[in-house]
């Protein structure tokens, strides 16, 4: 019997670590080329973050990205997100450097983070009091997206129905992956250039594939790619049902 329940927690316990994210979906959020832990890195005005949000100032989405790699990399050592709205400015002696002060909710302790963004590091490192973004904590994070991918493709009518919670839903994954990384051409092309097709279709197929591939990244599953095909093509026959009166082009023949 003993052998019997040890079986089955050792079952359950692979489970639930099949459903944390992919390794890919931490990258995507996270600075690239993030490594270990450095103490002295981000600890004083002379050797800030250099995040490299301002460097090209004209290009919103991508200081709006950077912004959120800095937020989105790092976590307090349980797990839990850091408040970076306390933010003062300060010269050093190559320009203007970012203050931030971070206070541990549950501790109280006060760590002072310095950010330049107008400088773009090869590297990223954690500084001292920190840990990195870690698959569980990005798990308990992106729960409520996950659950709303589920009630969208549950939809008999997500087209007409779950307009909020896709757009809402891939607003989410703009900010804080970017929705370049995706955007698969070679599933999406002929769809998104059918110029037979309404506008508002081929808006629906797109946000449709690219919460369905977070969705595949955030549970780990296999061939993302063909995961969020699949999607698009049940949706897409969903919405024939729906909506039949509305332009598809040659988006059926494309998708077979």
């Amino acid at each position: 019997m003993k052998i019997f329940y040890t079986l089955i927690f050792c079952l359950i316990a692979g489970l639930v670590k099949a459903q944390l994210p992919s390794d890919t979906l931490v990258t995507y959020i996270t600075f690239e080329n993030l490594k270990g832990n450095d103490d002295g890195y981000g600890a004083s005005i002379n050797r800030p973050i250099g995040t490299g949000a301002f460097k090209n100032l004209i290009d919103r989405s991508y200081l709006s990205l950077r912004m959120a790699k800095l937020e989105n990399s790092y976590r307090w050592p349980d797990g839990s997100k850091i408040d970076f709205t306390k933010r003062k400015s300060e010269h050093s002696s190559t320009g203007i450097v970012d203050r931030y002060t971070l206070i541990n909710p549950n501790l109280k302790d006060t760590i002072f983070l310095f950010v330049d963004p107008y400088k773009l590091d090869s590297a990223f490192f954690v500084p001292k009091g920190l840990i990195a973004l870690n698959k569980e904590a990005l798990a308990r994070e992106i729960t409520p997206q996950l659950k709303a991918i589920d009630d969208i493709n549950a939809a008999k009518d997500a087209f007409g129905n779950q307009q909020d919670s896709i757009n809402k839903v891939a607003n989410y994954i703009a900010s804080h992956a970017g929705l370049v990384n995706f955007v698969d051409r070679e599933n999406l092309a002929k769809v998104m250039t059918d110029t037979q097709a309404s506008a508002e279709i081929k808006e629906y197929l797109f946000k449709i594939y690219i919460i369905n591939k977070f969705y595949a990244l955030g549970k780990n599953i296999s061939n993302t790619k063909a995961y969020a095909l699949g999607k698009m093509k049940e949706s897409f026959n969903n919405f024939q049902k729906e909506h039949p009166g509305i332009e598809t082009g040659n988006i059926k023949i494309n998708l077979n």
